[in-house]
Formats: structure tokens, sequence, C-alpha cells
């Protein structure tokens, strides 16, 4: 286990990192850890995943040593859960901008956007398999540093192409567990009402027209914020919908609106 400087010892008493050179999956390496009774705190950092993976089971690619990925076991009470990737998403944005000074946006449910070009991602995932209080949940995190270049058709950006000097992996890690304690421990305690302000302040594509791929088919409408599951609120011609899972494309207004 390797330390981790910074705030993330004291956010989560029980704090364990485990540092890889390289993994198929940090989700993997958690999951497997929880199954095998780690505690809430668990977290997992490689420099190099072969298989990462984003929402749908899309592959996240970095070259060595070019992005923050790293994976953490929290518990949340069942009620709580569908706030836990709004909770996320804030703690990142946060962490990133506290560590090189760039504000990002964030587009529901899992995007970190600069412009229209995703900085940085997170994958909630519950691990089933161990009952105890509260339902284990790996938060995997993903963030673009200084990563070259991407593949065709990937509207990707690194940090290093706004910043002159972007944080390491392990210090933008140290804030970020700090940041995501905070916002679960408000979650927790207020539900999303204690996260919906902050959320409305850096979302992007609110007011805007979006599209939304779901289940259920494509909706279109003007997004309006997200209820207290953590559900996408669009507005169209034949009243509110709610989204819960799905690709959301801003397809009229501002990215940085």
């Amino acid at each position: 286990m390797a330390a981790l400087e910074g705030s993330g010892r004291k956010a989560f008493p029980g704090f364990r990192l485990r540092a890889l050179a390289a993994t198929t999956s940090t989700q993997d390496v958690v999951r497997a850890a929880i199954r095998a009774g780690a505690a809430p705190g668990f977290c997992c950092t490689a420099a190099f995943q072969s298989s990462g993976r984003g929402r749908q089971q899309r592959l996240w690619t970095a070259p060595p040593g070019s992005a923050l990925l790293a994976s953490v076991f929290v518990r949340v009470r069942h009620p709580r859960l569908g706030g836990v990737s709004i909770a996320a998403g804030l703690a990142l944005r946060a962490a990133i901008e506290s560590t090189s000074g760039w504000a990002s946006r964030l587009k529901w449910p899992n995007d970190l956007l600069v412009g229209d070009r995703k900085l940085a991602g997170v994958l909630c995932e519950v691990e089933p398999a161990v009952a105890a209080d509260g339902t284990a949940v790996v938060i995997g995190m993903g963030v673009n540093l200084t990563v070259p270049s991407f593949p065709v058709g990937v509207a990707g950006i690194s940090l290093n192409e706004l910043v002159d000097t972007p944080p390491s992996p392990y210090a933008l890690l140290a804030a970020t567990v700090g940041e995501l304690a905070q916002r679960l421990g408000t979650l927790e305690s207020t539900g999303m009402n204690g996260l919906r302000g902050e959320w409305m302040a850096h979302a992007a594509g609110i007011g805007s027209v979006v599209t939304a791929t779901s289940a259920a088919g494509l909706v279109s409408g003007v997004a309006e914020g997200i209820d207290d599951d953590g559900a996408l609120l669009l507005r169209g011609d034949a009243g509110q919908v709610r989204v819960l899972a799905g690709d959301v494309h801003i397809v009229a207004g501002d990215w940085e609106s």
C-alpha cells in the first residue's frame, strides 16, 4: 500500500491506497478487494489500464502515466444511491480546479467538459456480492493530464493543453478524495438538495435543447436540471421527462452556459 499525501487519509479514516504500474482496470481491482473483505476507503490507482472502461462498456484508454486512473470504494445508503455520480462529478470538478486553476463543466451524467471536449469522466458501479450496512459502490475516475493525442472521432482534451503544469495524479487524487468525502457527507445528510445548487452552477447544457438516448428510446427537450434521484429533467412538447440513464447530446445552445 502506498501513502497518499494531502487530504485523503483525513477524508476517509480507513483510506488505503494500492498503487499499480499497470492493471486491466482499477474498477476490477477494487471490486475484487471488496469481495475479499476490504473496508470502505480502499482505493486503487494505476499508471496504465489495458481494459479501462467508461459507461456502457466503452473503453477508456491513455498512454502510461498520462492520466489519473483511480477507483475508490464507498458505502451509501440505498435512498442516496442516485446521487453518488452527482457527488463524484462535483468532487472531481472541484479537485481539478483547486489543483490546476481550470474550471470544467459537468455534462450529465458523468462527463467533465472543456467546451465540447471531454477532460474527465466518472463511472459508478454497484458491487452487490457483499451484504453490509449500505450499498457498496465503486467510483471510477479518469482525468486526461498529459495525453498527447486522442483516437480519431474522440473529442478529448488534456489538462496540459490548458495549464502550464498539470497536477500529478497523486496530488489530484488526494484533492479529489477530500472533495468526495465532503459531498458524500452532504448527500447523506441532506440528499440531492444539498448538491443541486452546485451542480446547476457548473452544468453544461442547462437551458439548451438536448437529446437523450436511453433504454426507453430517443427523447428531446430543454434541459432543466436534476431531480432527487439524480435523473436529468427535460422539458419537451409533451411536458417534463425524467432521464434516468443514457447518452446526452447538446444539440442547441451554449456548451459553456
